[in-house]
């Protein structure tokens, strides 16, 4: 009997490692993730755009409208703005309640990943392990876990339809939840349009004719108020959703190297697990494991949307997240394909083991960055707020410009967004805009000379006309921290009038 304990403690020497390894992690990210939230000032450029929009839509305010000097929307779906503004209804525009909504979904994420692993296998060490290495993968994936971007909550409400999907396809209560929540995510973010054509093809293998109801409940979420915003629009809705947001096409040349370096790269053991996964089912001749249950037929359209995102001109390191988040169950489905035993647990253990090293210390080619905000960038922000609050007359923050509104005054146009809103800067800058330019109407603009959006020679030069540029100090230039990585840098002030 002695012997026996003794050997079972041994068994259980890789559970426990998994399970230290695994809430490490978790405590790692909750503490980075909180002191992003509370930050006051952006951490993405995008993020002050998604503000704006939050506060705007909160206020019932018109959101897709032509391109104008005042305000352009995102080219995402309206879901995640519109629960942001009913948020900001309570707290006024601030990023936190944006960012705990994303930090919530990143975390809920997580939570579905632990249980759908214990679905798949009964090992809780290797299910929790899975959600673990999801939040370990934060800086792989940018750090937009907890942005005040549509990200992390188009995840969540994805792998929550594909498990109801999965799941509780059986019931017609259970079709109508999958429905329901891949409408939400369709909602959220584009590209859950095609992962709902493949959840519905495998319903369809499934349940045959009983599909209806999954699409039925879709349509009816998706079609009504898409078909309503499209109409009091004007039509604009759907020039922004798919004109401007599909405007950027792949770039084939793109397509090996992000999988090299970022899949086969940096989730390279999560492949190697799904792979061998393939495999086991293939050698046991278990075909219809192969999409029964079908997350290797998931992961591999989630890597699809990855790669194909990532891969777009622009495409940056948040088109990862998904791909990332269905190959975290893939240490649950190998564990479920093979019979457990010691040499089984324990060459299991080693390849998580080594994931989460491949998250933590890889020699990336991009430099490893710190997603902690410092009281140096937070002193920064307050003292531009400062300085915006006390200039008389307009101004303008060309890349954040909720500066603005922190300081009493409106806010202006996003540049980036209206960037993308003229067809990435071939159309002409809005006619109120240039008036406004000529006329001095601004008291301050402010610019982080970013790449394409501050730089563009036209609008370099109707400024240099009317506005002469300095420096701005760099106690008053707080960076960002995912993204592309700026910082106000120029100050443009009216040249004397005669």
């Amino acid at each position: 009997m002695v012997y026996n304990t003794a050997v079972m403690g041994k068994d259980r020497i890789p559970n426990v490692v998994l399970a230290v390894t695994a809430v490490a992690f978790i405590l790692i990210y909750l503490f980075v993730a909180l002191t992003r939230v509370t930050y006051p000032f952006d951490l993405d450029f995008i993020e002050n755009a998604m503000l704006l929009q939050a506060w705007r839509t909160g206020a019932g305010q018109p959101v897709y409208l032509p391109p104008n000097g005042n305000f352009v929307p995102q080219v995402y779906m309206p879901l995640y703005t519109w629960l942001g503004g009913q948020l900001l209804h309570l707290t006024g525009p601030v990023f936190w309640p944006l960012r705990l909504l994303s930090l919530l979904s990143t975390l809920g994420t997580a939570v579905l990943l632990h249980l759908i692993g214990r679905k798949i296998q009964p090992n809780r060490a290797i299910a929790l392990a899975g959600a673990a290495l999801f939040l370990a993968g934060y800086k792989l994936t940018g750090g937009w876990y907890d942005l005040a971007r549509v990200d992390a909550l188009f995840v969540f409400l994805v792998l929550a339809g594909m498990g109801a999907a999965v799941y509780q396809h059986h019931t017609n209560r259970g079709l109508a939840l999958a429905g329901l929540l891949m409408g939400l995510a369709l909602l959220t973010k584009q590209n859950g349009l095609f992962l709902t054509a493949v959840v519905g093809i495998w319903l369809l293998w499934a349940v045959r004719w009983r599909v209806w109801l999954f699409g039925a409940v879709f349509l009816l979420v998706t079609a009504v108020p898409l078909l309503l915003l499209e109409w009091r629009s004007g039509g604009w809705f759907s020039y922004y959703v798919v004109d401007i947001a599909y405007a950027s096409p792949v770039e084939l040349n793109r397509i090996w190297p992000n999988v090299r370096r970022e899949v086969l790269g940096g989730m390279g053991f999560l492949v190697l697990l799904a792979g061998g996964t393939a495999v086991t089912y293939l050698a046991q001749r278990q075909w219809r494991k192969l999409i029964d249950p079908p997350w290797l037929l998931f992961m591999g359209a989630a890597l699809f949307v990855s790669v194909t995102g990532r891969s777009s001109v622009g495409g940056n390191l948040n088109n990862l997240i998904i791909g990332f988040a269905l190959l975290c169950l893939a240490p649950a489905l190998l564990a479920g394909a093979l019979r457990s035993g010691k040499w089984v647990n324990t060459l299991l253990t080693t390849a998580i083991l080594a994931q989460f090293a491949l998250l933590t210390f890889p020699p990336l080619p991009y430099a490893p960055q710190q997603f902690r905000p410092t009281a140096t960038m937070r002193s920064q922000g307050e003292l531009l707020t400062k300085y915006l609050a006390g200039t008389e007359g307009k101004v303008w923050v060309m890349l954040h410009p909720a500066y603005g509104l922190w300081a009493g005054q409106e806010a202006g146009v996003h540049i980036q967004t209206l960037w993308h809103a003229r067809q990435r800067g071939t159309q002409p800058l809005p006619p109120d805009l240039v008036t406004r330019i000529q006329n001095q109407a601004y008291t301050v603009i402010i610019s982080d000379e970013s790449p394409y959006f501050e730089t563009e020679l036209a609008l370099v030069a109707l400024l240099e006309q009317y506005y002469r540029a300095e420096p701005l100090p760099p106690e008053m230039s707080p960076p960002t921290l995912s993204g592309i990585r700026v910082r106000p840098l120029l100050v443009y002030t009216p040249h004397p009038t005669e």
